[in-house]
């Protein structure tokens, strides 16, 4: 659902901008036109409870506005969003689906556009961000890698600038009555996070590591408009790449297409130096098995052999995490057997 039009949205942003000071200003490149971005939620493999609980949040207010007018929904809401879990399991990408969907105008924020070498500044930024998050309601505020801007104030070497610029977020936050913005943000270290602020999200949603089946449905997203030869097994491909994420496995599908066309310019070079002038291209690239062969030769898995930040991840899914989370104590341990492919691809999960 899309409230208001692309035209409309530009408008939006040109009264914005004539009437909006310095500090909101450099803000709005931040704003994300929905009209550029391609990934929706079915592009996106996760949860349907994860997805579910982010339309909720992000856009129920505005499909049902009546049930929004009384009672407890009426003067209160969920005030945050925390999207949680290992490198490169499709966080980001799914804001993305957010900013695409839900019908809101999504403003995101990094920590070096809040962060000021100026006293006073970086508290400043923050105030911006609120005062412009109203002006553009209904808005969600998406904040990525939100440890590098609301890490525990309580860590040796925090200065004061940086604790004055989560009281002055926190102050914002509490005092955002307006129940058409919200706020999301997303880390791969949530227990770095300071407990005031996590006490401000409370909806936690884990992004784990794909499973086996996760990993065959995400490889048939990403090559869904590739040829496959009728050799390709896409559950073959899951089962030996274990340990992947959702990044992982894109850039191994870009890597198995980058592999096609060079051996089809080879054969292209070949055929010239035969003297062949009609040779040409296939009209689409067909995708092999020894493509996907190369392709796992170059790509390997990001996460590391150590992964102590999986343990901690763990760690704070079992004390901050939903109740699936919480079922479970014990087993934070990573501890991989040999290689890569000897060890228990469980283990590398935040939950089993």
């Amino acid at each position: 659902m899309d409230p208001f039009g692309s035209s409309d949205i530009e408008q939006r942003l040109e009264n914005i901008r004539a009437n909006c000071n310095d500090h909101e200003r450099r803000l709005l490149s931040g704003v994300i036109d929905r009209q550029n971005i391609k990934t929706t939620f079915q592009d996106v493999h996760a949860p349907a409870e994860s997805i579910e609980s982010l339309k909720t949040l992000t856009s129920l207010s505005m499909l049902r506005p009546d049930a929004f007018k009384y009672g407890v929904l009426a003067t209160d809401k969920i005030p945050g969003l925390l999207l949680y879990g290992p490198p490169g399991t499709g966080k980001t990408l799914l804001a993305k689906a957010v900013a695409r969907e839900s019908g809101a105008t999504v403003l995101e924020v990094s920590a070096s556009e809040v962060n000021d070498m100026y006293v006073g500044e970086g508290e400043k930024n923050v105030k911006a961000i609120f005062t412009l998050a109203r002006k553009l309601s209904p808005c969600v505020v998406f904040i990525d890698e939100a440890d590098a801007l609301f890490r525990m104030r309580s860590g040796t070497g925090n200065r004061t600038v940086h604790r004055e610029i989560i009281n002055q977020f926190l102050r914002e936050w509490d005092g955002m009555n307006d129940m058409s913005v919200f706020i999301m943000v997303a880390t791969n270290r949530p227990f770095d996070l300071d407990d005031a602020v996590l006490r401000r999200l409370p909806r936690r949603l884990l992004v784990d590591l794909p499973t086996d089946k996760d990993r065959e449905a995400i490889l048939g997203i990403h090559l869904k408009d590739e040829v496959l030869s009728p050799e390709v097994s896409l559950s073959d491909l899951a089962t030996r790449t274990p340990f992947y994420s959702g990044s992982d496995l894109k850039n191994l599908c870009v890597a198995t297409a980058l592999a096609c066309v060079r051996e089809e310019n080879e054969a292209a070079v070949r055929a010239s130096e035969k003297g062949n002038k009609e040779y040409q291209h296939p009209e689409k690239r067909t995708l092999e098995v020894r493509h996907f062969e190369r392709a796992i030769q170059e790509i390997s898995a990001s996460i590391s052999e150590d992964m102590s930040s999986l343990v901690a991840i763990k760690k704070f899914d079992e004390q901050y995490g939903d109740r699936r989370g919480r079922r479970k104590k014990g087993g934070w341990g990573f501890t991989p057997v040999g290689g890569m492919g000897e060890a228990k691809e469980e283990l590398a999960r935040v939950r089993a």
